[in-house]
């Protein structure tokens, strides 16, 4: 017998309760709570997440506190977003507490915030201003006790990101000992972007730290784009969706580079 319509709109406003209360709330345990399986909890998080009422993360769900910046996910941002969620999950499971990360601005190190937050004296530096404000509200609520700097510079809507000269002599005081960034396309030989302040950027940034981690999705495998910044074999490690392919192999198996696949 199905549930009746009401039943699961109670259900329903019960989740933002509980999400109101918790700020992040999970697949398993809300399944647990109100004696249903994970995969009619997934259909209520779909549900409210169409309404804007919440944000998915992979596992569970997280509060749309700023709902001011949510057009910065429209076009470009929302596409493979569930991957990019993913994606970003893994990536902030390398970071530890005490760690100086880089978080270079793009759609998908822009999900690493709310996996992030609970880190312990962590420094996050940022040319991103989707990343900077998301950080700031987690300040403002008590809810992340690192250190919140803000690289500055021109403005670029497509990035929703700070670069130029500003942004590039800023950077070049600045050491970290992580940085997390995306790119456009990737071969073995060629880690791309298309546009050449983005491409400038990316350079400094990964001449001033100490492990350089690309966090991209499978859609940018085998793909060039007019800019080169650097090659898979200056990486420490790649983190995307699919195995490394077979042709591959020959050219990174003199490196130390690890291949992480979600």
């Amino acid at each position: 017998m199905h549930s009746s319509y009401s039943e699961v709109e109670k259900r329903r406003n019960d989740i933002l309760q509980e999400l109101e209360q918790r700020d992040k709330v999970y697949v398993k345990d809300l399944a647990e709570k109100f004696g249903v399986t994970t995969e009619t909890i997934r259909r209520d998080l779909d549900k409210l997440e169409s309404l804007n009422k919440l944000k998915k993360i992979f596992g569970g769900a997280i509060k749309t506190s700023h709902q001011k910046l949510e057009w910065i996910y429209n076009d470009r941002e929302s596409i493979n977003l569930e991957v990019k969620r993913k994606l970003a999950a893994e990536a902030a499971s390398w970071v530890e507490d005490n760690d100086i990360v880089f978080l270079l601005a793009g759609s998908t190190v822009a999900q690493m915030p709310p996996f992030l937050r609970e880190k312990k004296e962590l420094t996050v530096v940022s040319n991103s201003v989707p990343i900077i404000f998301e950080f700031a509200q987690y300040k403002r609520n008590g809810e992340f006790d690192g250190r919140l700097i803000q690289i500055g510079g021109e403005f670029q809507a497509s990035s929703m990101g700070m670069s130029g000269v500003l942004a590039q002599d800023m950077l070049k005081d600045i050491t970290v000992n992580k940085a997390f960034f995306s790119c456009g396309g990737f071969t073995p030989d060629n880690i791309s972007t298309f546009q050449s302040e983005t491409a400038l950027m990316m350079k400094r940034l990964l001449a001033q730290s100490r492990k350089k981690m690309l966090v991209a999705d499978a859609s940018k495998l085998g793909v060039k784009h007019l800019y080169k910044v650097t090659t898979l074999l200056e990486m420490d490690m790649i983190i995307t969706d699919t195995d490394l392919p077979e042709d591959w192999k020959p050219h990174t198996e003199l490196s130390s580079l690890q291949w992480v696949s979600i």
